[in-house]
């Protein structure tokens, strides 16, 4: 087996773990002999001069509170000529380059804890950092000046109790941890070892998949949102490195990229856009690497989770997501030596995908009246309709179909809820135990379907259903 050294910054918020101090990794606290927790000085400052000027990304409004001790330190050094640069270059870059996100914290991965010098050869730094980060070395440099202006040294020490308890988020879920890791060397067939993951709060929910190249190794430093813990999102960054070097290998693949280009386009393209997957590579990266997390928690989560992940992803607009889980799947199921192995029947096969893409994803078709039966979570059940509404004036809603799904109750009454429909708007008797199928018409010609159970609750003092399951 491969073995690969993987590195992982990963940001939250909670508290108790003592940490130890060493110049090497900030503070750590270690949770088996392959993950580490720590931080990484490094990406603070870099996340903080994005943060005073003013990215978005790193101004997100429901993570204010997060910003406070930022806000109130820096106030005082705003003025300084080695600040005010700072501010003004990430602001020509991210104009000019398109440096934000995950670029902002490119350049960290490859910078000395104290921001003055590089953890590799600057030839190495070249090639390897993004583009986006324009010359490493005037970027070292302009961090650096801002790092010496605001003694970002003193700043770092004074937040240790807020990252003690970023840690000790993950800390919580260290068995969850554990486990998706194991199902990550099961899924790309090698060894990881030397995980790091490093903590912060300044990046809220957004998650960036850098790695570091020192000329001789390359490590994956992943960083994960603020405050929680997700293990969806955990896994898809510890994915990303070894997905990525996979597409890497099908984009030399001149007819599939063809493809894929005439497909990214309009409502599509802005979509993906408003994501920060503008470019098509970009998206390829990152359909591919959602499509092998899915199938990476299927070794460990339920069907309902996963499922509802495809059904995010296509919602998200990353429309051919259910055909690339599946057909990464047989590469999950099947003898392949590596994903390497699998990228021959991989090119051929999502080339399949995309000359049968539906040109108009838009395009939902009801079913008939008349239908007996349905089939979702793999199993089919037989189906009673039970009318039609007119929905004409409710929003960009055109109507409504229902129908009643027999003896289903007890296959999916323990799956998580997350919307609810009170009895009043059903226009027919609902009974505890019922499990209906809903399908909604919109006047743009999309649609969606939803499917809700009677557990007997109320929600708002009112007796309502409860939404388990989406389907595009």
């Amino acid at each position: 087996m491969k073995k690969h050294i993987l590195s992982i910054l990963v940001l939250g918020i909670f508290a108790i773990v003592p940490l130890i101090a060493n110049q090497k990794t900030e503070y750590s606290i270690q949770i088996n002999d392959k993950i580490t927790i720590g931080t990484r000085r490094a990406y603070e400052c870099s996340a903080t001069i994005a943060h005073l000027a003013g990215f978005q990304e790193f101004n997100r409004a429901d993570f204010q509170q997060n910003y406070q001790a930022y806000d109130e330190y820096f106030s005082k050094y705003m003025e300084d000529k080695r600040v005010e640069k700072a501010i003004s270059y990430y602001n020509n870059l991210r104009s000019f380059k398109g440096f934000s996100y995950d670029a902002v914290a490119d350049i960290a991965t490859y910078l000395s804890s104290d921001c003055h010098s590089f953890r590799a050869p600057v030839e190495v730094v070249r090639k390897n950092l993004q583009k986006r980060c324009g010359d490493p070395k005037k970027l070292q440099q302009i961090i650096a000046d801002f790092y010496d202006a605001t003694d970002f040294a003193s700043f770092y020490e004074s937040q240790i109790p807020v990252y003690e308890q970023a840690v000790q988020v993950l800390y919580a879920n260290k068995d969850t941890m554990i486990t998706g890791v194991q199902e990550l060397e099961k899924y790309y067939r090698t060894d990881v070892n030397d995980i790091f993951i490093s903590v912060s709060y300044i990046t809220g929910h957004n998650n960036y998949g850098t790695s570091f190249n020192d000329g001789a190794n390359t490590y994956f430093e992943p960083q994960y949102g603020a405050g929680y813990f997700d293990v969806n999102l955990f896994v898809h960054e510890l994915s990303h490195p070894f997905s990525n070097k996979a597409v890497d290998e099908i984009k030399k693949n001149k007819k599939l990229m063809k493809l894929v280009k005439r497909d990214f386009k309009g409502e599509k393209k802005k979509a993906m856009e408003s994501q920060a997957y503008g470019q098509v590579e970009v998206y390829l990266y990152e359909l591919f690497n959602r499509a092998n997390t899915n199938n990476i928690l299927k070794g460990f989560c339920d069907d309902i989770y996963v499922a509802m992940s495809v059904v995010n992803d296509k919602r998200k607009r990353f429309d051919e997501i259910k055909e690339v889980t599946d057909l990464m799947n047989r590469y999950r199921l099947g003898s392949y030596k590596d994903i390497y192995d699998f990228l021959p029947e991989l090119e051929e096969e999502y080339i399949k995908i995309l000359e049968t893409v539906d040109t108009n994803p838009l395009a939902f078709k009801l079913s008939a009246e008349d239908t007996k039966s349905f089939t979702f979570l793999d199993k089919t059940y037989e189906a009673e309709y039970c009318g039609m509404q007119d929905l004409t004036g409710f929003m960009d809603y055109a109507c409504r179909k229902y129908w009643r799904l027999k003896d289903a109750y007890q296959d999916v009454y323990m799956y998580e809820t997350f919307d609810y429909l009170p009895y009043s708007n059903y226009p027919f008797q609902v009974n505890t135990g019922d499990v209906f199928r809903i399908e909604y018409l919109k006047t743009d010609g999309s649609g969606y379907i939803e499917y809700l159970r009677a557990d007997g609750d109320e929600m708002y003092g009112e007796p309502s259903t409860k939404g388990f399951y989406t389907e595009f």
